[in-house]
């Protein structure tokens, strides 16, 4: 079975879509010569492995009938609101509180 990425979403987002759970990124990586982190092209197509987990069916079947398509990857528009951040850009008691 093939499947096609959309804008902004990753492997994870993939594994979700079409097996249920994160699990099945590994399993979707391998069978595209993927790694698990690499970046997905908007309408990039994916072979989605057989059988995935059928575990995790019931959120499979939720997915489609809800059209819930998950993209959860950081745009470049999102990167340039923030470049420098996280807690090894902060200082205590000036953009980092403690209370």
């Amino acid at each position: 079975m093939k499947t096609t990425a959309k804008e902004r979403q990753s492997m994870l987002d993939m594994a979700l879509q079409c097996g249920g759970h994160v699990e099945t990124a590994l399993a979707l990586a391998v069978a595209n010569e993927l790694s698990v982190t690499d970046r997905l092209e908007d309408g990039q197509e994916l072979t989605v492995p057989e059988p995935v987990d059928v575990g995790n069916a019931r959120v499979v079947r939720l997915y489609r009938a809800h059209g819930v398509e998950p993209a959860t990857e950081v745009s470049a528009e999102d990167m340039q609101c923030c470049p420098c951040g996280g807690i090894g850009y902060m200082g205590l008691e000036i953009d980092f509180e403690v209370s």
